[in-house]
């Protein structure tokens, strides 16, 4: 939803949350917007020209048209067009382009790796992710590549010091839940993107309706109980599911949409989260040796960035062919980086 400037007054009054607020000022307004920006300690940041001239070179991409593009500047202007985003958790307002414009320039870079039709498709896709440790920088990769329009995140737990060797958050993110980090750094990407939080375990509870309207489930939660009930449900409906780890690669993917006879977990039904990985003798070496010190050297299992990334890298790949209505096999193995670079 878009307010106005009234709005954007009784919005700054509210608590701050992850949710950014949209602007659109009518005309003679700017002065009302500065002031008010000013009275409150709002940062703006206005770089619509910039903006305006990236979306000419959209519109006329040949370098025979640059009297095109700036015609098209000039006759857009930039005084009244566009939208105003205010991120209360930072104190800034930025100045962006129309919803429209900004979905074909932030878009422009993906072409033809994903063409502008199946782009326009994707627009339509709802996408759930729940657990947000690996799964908030899928979320993060799905929204730049915007490969839906709608993003539902969930994921109960506040981010600690520890979490820092793998999320990108820093310091002044600790105690924020981790949804809410998740969201925020998607909203200054995508303000237009829809974003439904939910900053609570997803358990047999709720699962049902956390699933309602999605195209497509990652699934990066702890609790082995909730992957296999999520999935069960997901199973009945027809949702596909994938799932990677930042151990060696491993993916799964559950395409329930053309595989409805599929049974979960690729009928492995695993005791717990190693067995599911491929059991003890299928971690690495180094993993190995840290999970047997767990709770003995060491407090919690052992995770990094560039695995966490690989892993959403992977997962993002997956989701794109599979909201485009690829057909996938049922895949459940390790693309182990160490395997396919060996050392001499």
């Amino acid at each position: 939803m878009i307010v106005d400037l009234d709005g954007l007054r009784a919005a700054v009054d509210q608590p701050v949350t992850w949710r950014p607020v949209l602007v659109r000022l009518a005309t003679g307004q700017r002065a009302g917007l500065k002031e008010l920006c000013r009275r409150h300690g709002i940062a703006v940041l206005d770089t619509i020209e910039r903006q305006l001239a990236e979306l000419a070179r959209v519109r006329f991409p040949s370098d025979k048209q640059v009297e095109d593009r700036r015609r098209f500047v000039a006759d857009v202007g930039s005084a009244n067009y566009g939208v105003w985003v205010y991120f209360p958790w930072a104190d800034t307002i930025a100045h962006v382009l129309a919803p429209d414009d900004y979905f074909d320039v932030i878009t422009s870079r993906n072409r033809d790796k994903i063409t502008h039709g199946e782009q326009r498709a994707l627009r339509d896709k709802c996408v759930g992710v729940v657990g947000l440790s690996v799964g908030g920088e899928a979320a993060v990769t799905l929204a730049q590549e915007t490969l839906c329009g709608h993003l539902k995140l969930a994921d109960f737990d506040l981010l600690d010091l520890s979490n820092l060797n793998r999320l990108n958050a820093g310091v002044t993110d600790l105690g924020v839940p981790k949804a809410w980090i998740a969201v925020r750094r998607i909203a200054t990407i995508n303000p237009f993107l829809r974003l439904t939080v939910v900053d609570e375990a997803v358990t047999t509870t709720n699962a049902a309706e956390f699933l309602d309207g999605l195209d497509l489930l990652v699934e990066e939660c702890d609790g082995l109980q909730v992957k296999y009930d999520i999935r069960q449900l997901a199973r009945k409906r027809g949702i596909d599911v994938i799932y990677a780890a930042d151990e060696r690669g491993f993916l799964s993917v559950e395409p329930y949409r053309t595989h409805p006879d599929l049974d979960v977990f690729h009928g492995e039904h695993p005791g717990d989260l190693v067995q599911w990985l491929g059991g003890w003798d299928n971690l690495s070496e180094r993993a190995r040796r840290s999970v047997g010190q767990i709770g003995i050297s060491l407090g919690g299992y052992p995770q990094l960035a560039g695995e966490a990334r690989y892993a959403a890298a992977q997962l993002a790949n997956v989701a794109r062919r599979l909201l485009l209505g690829e057909r996938i096999a049922p895949t459940h193995r390790h693309f182990d980086l160490e395997d396919l670079i060996p050392g001499e």
